[in-house]
């Protein structure tokens, strides 16, 4: 398993050389979701331990949060990730990074694992719910079944 600072930063640097700007920290959030759902879909374990919590506006890693309240998120990260990892999150920016941060927010809205964080809270609370693993294990099935049948 990889240390989730690391992987965040390893995918706000290969942003920044694909695109030339920086990522903003909603996208970030997003995608780190979605690279932990695609582990779960073909990995089928989770890349990293940290847990998500169901945000208004879609799931949000609190670790990750801190990092951009400084002058240069990352900077201070020390490591690196595998090499197995590093093709995952560059799928993951293939398939999602060009995507605005509101239509993944959009997107993360349609996950069972962040409806579920959601039960009870309205639609502007911030909510302090993790998502469970499980209910994201649920998320990287649906996807999978989905990403097969369009293949057909």
């Amino acid at each position: 398993m990889e240390k989730t600072m690391c992987v965040a930063k390893a995918l706000y640097d290969m942003y920044y050389e694909q695109n030339g700007v920086h990522m903003d920290e909603m996208k970030m959030h997003k995608l780190m979701y979605f690279s932990q759902r695609e582990s779960l879909m073909y990995n089928k374990e989770p890349l990293f331990d940290a847990t998500f919590y169901g945000w208004k506006y879609g799931p949000v890693l609190t670790e990750v949060r801190s990092e951009f309240r400084l002058v240069k998120p990352f900077s201070s990260v020390e490591g690196t990730v595998s090499e197995k990892t590093m093709e995952l999150l560059k799928s993951v920016l293939n398939r999602y990074g060009s995507l605005s941060s509101w239509k993944l927010s959009s997107l993360s809205h349609e996950e069972f694992s962040w409806k579920k964080s959601r039960v009870g809270l309205e639609a502007g609370e911030d909510g302090n719910v993790e998502l469970s693993l499980e209910a994201m294990k649920v998320d990287a099935t649906k996807e999978l079944v989905a990403r097969k049948a369009a293949m057909t």
